[in-house]
């Protein structure tokens, strides 16, 4: 480390510390004051080491052939061109590994490599692992390989996934799950309702994108029978285990180093690279294998937020008070299952967010579709409930010709509110106050005059 290096570290770390001291003996609270973040100055330094930082002596490179078609049965898969290509070691298909099991977060409904006779259901589907001793030579080879499929139609919007006629996606049907929400008498609430007001809000596809990329290292000890993964998840010890069965495994078998993870924001909750480098790693004599996916790899194969229709009615009575709320919730999971289950069900049970309403029914589907999959991103289900709400919450006050933000303090979250999964709030109810201060510092009443 030079002169100038270690001073600014001595400076940043007596700086937070002090802070991070003075402020817990001021408040006994972090909220609001310099904390000192173990990881923070690998960061701003650069000597923080990320998956694609990892090297070792004599490594292979991975890529994969991915789906040419988002729904179809593949046919034919001849690699005969790709094995010719200088530098190639191994290129590995579903019949060299038959005893390979699906994967997945939820429902383990995600296959390993697609083989002849199987459906790939989105473009990310993977049909073959090619290793090479670079990573030229194995896009070169991966670019050679010929694929025959047979098409079927494509289905990327989950109302026509749900019709009776729709082509069933994964052998069970294309609804995932159904949660359902019930409450109070909803039925009669709408009737005595004095402004009952339904719309139809639609969010879309997200992506997370951190700025590492999906890669890793793996390396295989052929003598204890353990396989090395340098990857990074979000669910360490779920990864492992979803590997360890993958690969008919013991979860001792398989060890995952967690790399600087480079940002993920419920993106790599989801196995990415972990089992393929597994795999190719066991294949290869000892030798180390890298696999790093590309931008537009990573936005074609790993989850995204979920695109969500939400339907809202609400009933209100003339004093501006919540009487009556249902939902529906249908989430576009895309090909897999991934995170969709949880996702759906806790973004209807967030359908009429921070405010009282003592009649609540709705129901949530997770539906399965032939886009990329969807999982988890930040808010989980909530982020998009939220955008419906509140603008419903909007119609309804200029309906009734109440301020927006008085409206909401009139049915806010108070203590001992109950959720609508029938939690009592006991404490840190600050809904009421958080309004409040932002009418204050926003000079809400003034700005409106």
């Amino acid at each position: 480390m030079t002169d100038q290096n270690k001073r600014i570290k001595d400076y940043f770390c007596k700086h937070t510390t002090r802070c991070t001291i003075e402020g817990i003996k001021k408040s006994k609270r972090f909220v609001g004051h310099d904390i000192l973040k173990a990881d923070a100055w690998d960061k701003v330094t650069g000597e923080a080491v990320y998956p694609d930082d990892i090297s070792f002596d004599d490594m292979l490179h991975i890529k994969i052939k991915r789906a040419v078609h988002p729904h179809a049965i593949l046919k034919d898969i001849d690699i005969s061109r790709a094995k010719k290509v200088q530098g190639v070691v191994d290129i590995i298909v579903a019949e060299d590994i038959p005893d390979v099991r699906q994967f997945g977060l939820i429902i383990r409904d995600q296959p390993v490599l697609i083989a002849p006779g199987e459906k790939m259901r989105y473009m990310g589907d993977a049909l073959a692992i090619i290793v090479a001793e670079t990573k030229e030579a194995a896009k070169k080879a991966r670019d050679l390989i010929q694929v025959k499929v047979e098409e079927l139609e494509v289905i990327t919007d989950p109302f026509r996934a749900m019709e009776a006629d729709a082509p069933n996606i994964h052998p069970d049907g294309n609804i995932v799950i159904t949660h359902h929400l019930n409450r109070g008498d909803v039925d009669e609430a709408f009737k005595n309702s004095a402004i009952v007001e339904e719309n139809r809000y639609q969010t879309q596809f997200i992506d997370q994108l951190p700025m590492q990329n999906e890669a890793g290292v793996a390396l295989y000890d052929e003598r204890h029978g353990v396989v090395d993964i340098w990857a990074a998840t979000q669910w360490l010890h779920d990864t492992q285990a979803d590997v360890a069965q993958s690969l008919r495994l013991s979860k001792d078998q398989v060890r995952i180093i967690q790399p600087t993870i480079g940002g993920a924001f419920g993106k790599k909750e989801d196995v990415s690279v972990h089992i393929h480098l597994a795999i190719a790693a066991m294949r290869s004599s000892g030798r180390p294998v890298k696999l790093c996916f590309t931008r537009e790899e990573s936005m074609i194969t790993q989850s995204k937020r979920h695109p969500i229709t939400i339907i809202n009615k609400t009933g209100v009575d003339r004093d501006g008070y919540l009487t009556a709320w249902e939902t529906k919730f249908i989430g576009d999971t895309g090909a897999y299952a991934s995170s969709g289950p949880a996702v759906v069900h806790k973004g209807m049970y967030h359908a009429t967010g921070p405010y009282n309403c003592p009649n609540l029914r709705g129901v949530s589907h997770a539906v399965y579709t032939n886009n990329t999959y969807a999982g988890a991103m930040r808010g989980f289900g909530t982020a998009q409930g939220a955008f419906a709400y509140e603008q419903q919450m909007d119609i309804l006050a200029h309906k009734l010709n109440i301020d927006p933000a008085e409206f909401r303090l009139k049915n806010i979250y108070q203590k001992d509110s109950i959720t609508p999964n029938g939690q009592q709030l006991t404490h840190s109810v600050n809904a009421e106050e958080t309004i409040k201060r932002v009418m204050e510092l926003s000079d809400w009443k003034g700005g409106r005059k």
